[in-house]
C-alpha cells in the first residue's frame, strides 16, 4: 500500500467519463454497499469526510477507513487540501471518473 502522497494525481487534473478498471482488488471494493454510496457521492463533486458524513449519515471514521480503501485502489483521489479556519488541514476528495469498466476473469 502506498502513501496518500503517491497516490495523488495532478490536482489540476478533470474527472475521466469513463475508466477501465483491471485491478482485481477494487472489485470488492466496488461492489461494498457504504464504499460504493461515497464513491457515487464523490463522482457528483469533491467532498471533505465531514461533506460526506452529513450526506450519508456515516460516522467519520467509518468513512475514513472506507476513503483509504478507495485510494488504495485508486478509483478516488486527493483533490486539494485546504487550511480551515481552525487551522486544520481539510482533504477533499474526488472520483477519477464518472463511470467504471471492470475486466474480471476467473479463474
Amino acid at each position: 500500500m502506498g502513501s496518500e502522497k503517491d497516490m495523488k494525481l495532478d490536482k489540476n487534473s478533470l474527472i475521466k467519463d469513463e475508466i477501465i478498471v483491471s485491478n482485481p482488488s477494487a472489485v470488492p471494493v466496488i461492489f461494498h454497499e457504504k464504499k460504493s454510496q461515497i464513491l457515487k457521492c464523490l463522482i457528483n463533486k469533491e467532498m471533505t469526510i465531514i461533506d460526506l458524513k452529513h450526506k450519508t449519515g456515516l460516522n467519520p471514521g467509518t468513512i475514513k477507513r472506507h476513503i483509504d480503501d478507495l485510494l488504495e485502489v485508486k478509483l478516488i483521489y486527493i483533490s486539494r487540501e485546504q487550511l480551515s479556519e481552525y487551522g486544520m488541514v481539510m482533504k477533499y476528495y474526488r472520483a477519477v471518473s464518472k463511470s467504471y469498466k471492470f475486466l474480471i476473469e476467473w479463474p
